[in-house]
């Protein structure tokens, strides 16, 4: 594990890229089409061979830029993370992923995991590796703007434990207000909810646009309506801190990651990694 350290000018240097080079980093992240899923002969392999999905590729690019070995674990609680505590406090007990970071039982968090603004004093997040926003999927047959949805009184169904239940719950945009009585958790995974909305009447699902443009471009059965109700980022989860030293200098894990995520952006890959997860639809 690393240490978090509090890093003085004169003490701390801010870049090393070989930092990670032969260490093993324990990730924690969370089954989630197309970013994770399980290979159909799982049961036969092991370690990262196991699964496949954006966040697979992209840690296997890490892996080559800063020389290290990722571990990949599924968390144990099935959550993203939320805060335990009492609103308005500060937060020392983390469900999810965030709290395996903020608790020292992972380096880092890699999924779909939004930079929410009370996430941000638990852990850090690196620079952007993806961006999305939260849009609604619908059955073709219901109605194209969510004024009919409410007034038709369909069910909108947001997978719990994360920044999409804290938004509804604490939001005070008038559109969040008055969809929250209509809004019904389900769990624990978002493929859960898709499974619900194709064999119930009157539901849909509010999910973010990487999560919808994976299912409406295999299935020309549901639609996204064009209606974006926020913007989201994504950005890997590290300890506060998080930092390496190797002699009498300390190293920031976190400058590390961004170089290796900025320069997977300059070369257009983490854009070629999008359009291999989520092609056009073909409807």
């Amino acid at each position: 594990m690393w240490q978090s350290l509090m890093c003085l000018v004169m003490a701390c240097n801010q870049f090393k890229l070989d930092l990670l080079r032969g260490d093993t980093v324990e990730v924690t992240s969370i089954i989630n089409p197309p970013f994770l899923q399980l290979k159909s002969n799982a049961d036969e392999l092991e370690g990262l061979d196991k699964y496949e999905g954006f966040n697979v590729d992209l840690i296997k690019k890490l892996q080559d830029i800063l020389g290290a070995k990722f571990n990949l674990n599924l968390v144990k609680d099935g959550r993203y993370g939320n805060c335990q505590g009492k609103e308005g406090e500060f937060c020392e007990n983390w469900s999810g992923m965030i709290g395996e970071v903020y608790n020292g039982n992972a380096d880092m968090a890699l999924a779909d995991i939004t930079v929410a603004p009370k996430r941000t004093i638990a852990v850090d997040f690196t620079q952007t590796f993806l961006t999305g926003g939260l849009v609604i999927v619908a059955p073709v047959a219901a109605p194209n703007t969510i004024k009919e949805l409410l007034d038709q009184g369909y069910q909108f169904l947001v997978v719990p434990g994360g920044s999409t239940q804290s938004l509804f719950e604490k939001s005070v945009d008038p559109l969040f207000k008055r969809m929250l009585p209509q809004v019904k958790f389900y769990g624990p995974s978002l493929n859960d909810g898709y499974n619900l909305m194709k064999t119930t009447d009157k539901t849909v699902i509010v999910a973010e646009t990487s999560y919808a443009k994976f299912y409406a471009g295999k299935d020309c059965s549901v639609k996204i309506l064009g209606e974006r109700l926020n913007t989201v980022s994504y950005g890997i989860a590290l300890a506060k801190g998080a930092a390496k030293r190797v002699g009498g200098s300390v190293y920031d894990i976190r400058t590390l990651l961004d170089y290796a995520i900025t320069s997977l952006k300059y070369q257009g890959e983490l854009d070629s990694l999008e359009r291999k997860w989520w092609p056009e639809a073909n409807c």
